[in-house]
């Protein structure tokens, strides 16, 4: 089973000076998991107006399509697969005076 990435390395450099900065990933996930479900009354209710408002067939199919997407074990292990994939990811990214790398272990 592949393991998620832990750790996001980020180092900043500038003409004059830069920085480095480590973020716990693994620390992120209940970070997130609490803004989804504080935020969810708010998605209930953008979901609640879309349903009343969908006079036709359309905008209900689409309320329709989207959530049993977000809702589906299919999406949620993609979400998952991709989240584990991104270990090993660098980034570069320079101009004449700046360079920013990211790694993500």
């Amino acid at each position: 089973m592949k393991r998620p990435p832990m750790l996001m390395h980020v180092k900043i450099r500038r003409e004059d000076g830069g920085f480095c900065l480590w973020l716990p990933l693994f620390l992120l996930l209940p970070l997130a998991l609490v803004l989804l479900i504080a935020l969810s009354p708010l998605i209930l209710l953008a979901v609640i107006v879309l349903w009343v408002s969908g006079r036709g067939k359309r905008p209900l199919l689409i309320t329709r399509t989207v959530l049993s997407l977000l809702c589906s074990v299919r999406f949620i292990g993609a979400a998952v697969d991709l989240l584990c994939s991104m270990r090993g990811l660098r980034v570069d990214i320079s101009s004449h005076s700046d360079r920013v790398h990211i790694l993500i272990a």
